[in-house]
């Protein structure tokens, strides 16, 4: 009977050391579940994919216009500050036609960069340099023009951002002048961009249907402030009392401005219509004078969206087309887009 006891004694003690050990025996605790992004770069190495670059190993190349156009410079300021804060390497290169386009591009590409970005005026010209990009393993990000097979694009309806700018200038010709007075007007140009000649065709169209008593007597190449100002001159020599110039951007257009304040002409029945919304042509419109409307497409605003478009692409991700906005500003809305 002891020999019993001792026995059962012996097993509770046993049983009760188990349970009150130093915490060996404890359930192993499940990992915590792994976010989306990680199981995305998981499945990736066992693919034998690469991961995703760090944003410090990125590099993306800006093959801009000219930096002489205000918008440009804009444009390439708010791009660079926002690389800065995302940690990834910008390059740029101011290339003022096709040709200096190509050439920019073929040396982003020796030089290894991940994602070009490039502002387009000839989508079919870019086509070949751009497979070349694509071949050694660039993305290819085309702005304002769309090439074919580009791994993204972002720009505008450029016949629709015309149409705007006409729309802009209707409605201050409707509210200036009778219906039966003609209206003599000029164009501010730019017939070397396929993109650029859609949107002088929409402000025509506008005008026409909604102020048919403007009649285009001249047009002048502008783009940008030195083009404007010749531009501007030859106007002023037609012989015609101009009552209007429709441009293709506020460069151009602020060129025009000059040449017309520099000859004293103005007044009430004259008035000049740009796009862009840059700091110069915000503040001309806000002078109250003759420089009266432009167009926002919010470039400036929209850097950042360029960039991460341009990330992506360098993570092998993203790509697709991008369409910006437009909003008309005259002098009855411009202080809401002064800074």
């Amino acid at each position: 009977m002891k020999k019993l006891m001792a026995l059962l004694l012996s097993a509770v003690m046993l049983g009760s050391l188990a349970g009150c050990g130093d915490g060996s025996a404890k359930k192993e605790e499940a990992p915590p579940p792994a976010s989306e992004e990680k199981k995305e770069e998981e499945k990736k190495e066992e693919a034998g994919e690469p991961a995703a670059k760090e944003l410090s190993d990125i590099t993306v190349a800006y093959v801009c216009s000219d930096l002489g156009n205000e918008i440009f410079a804009m444009q390439v300021e708010a791009m660079e500050a926002y690389a800065k804060d995302k940690g990834i390497n910008f390059l740029y290169k101011p290339s003022v036609d096709t040709a200096a386009k190509i050439s920019a591009i073929e040396n982003y590409i020796s030089t290894g960069v991940d994602t070009i970005i490039c502002h387009v005026q000839d989508g079919p010209a870019m086509a070949s340099v751009m497979k070349e990009a694509q071949a050694a393993g660039v993305k290819f990000f085309a702005y304002d023009t769309n090439v074919d097979g580009a791994d993204a694009y972002f720009g505008w309806k450029n016949y629709d951002l015309g149409y705007a700018i006409g729309k802009n200038a209707a409605e201050w010709v409707n509210a200036t002048f009778k219906s039966d007075e003609t209206v003599y007007a000029a164009s501010c140009n730019y017939p070397s961009a396929n993109f650029l000649v859609e949107r002088e065709q929409g402000y025509k169209d506008a005008l026409k249907e909604l102020a048919p008593n403007v009649e285009f007597i001249m047009e002048g190449v502008g783009g940008n402030a030195a083009n404007g100002v010749t531009a501007g001159e030859n106007f002023l020599q037609s012989g015609k009392e101009l009552n209007l110039v429709v441009g293709i951007n506020d460069g151009g257009c602020l060129g025009v401005y000059e040449a017309f304040k520099a000859a004293n002409y103005g007044g009430d029945k004259v008035g000049i219509f740009g796009c862009d919304a840059t700091n110069d042509g915000l503040n001309a419109i806000a002078e109250g004078g003759i420089y009266r409307g432009t167009i926002t497409t919010k470039l400036i605003a929209l850097a950042p969206d360029f960039m991460e478009i341009a990330i992506d692409l360098a993570q092998s991700k993203g790509g697709g087309e991008f369409y910006g906005p437009t909003e008309l500003i005259t002098s009855a809305n411009v202080q809401e887009y002064i800074k």
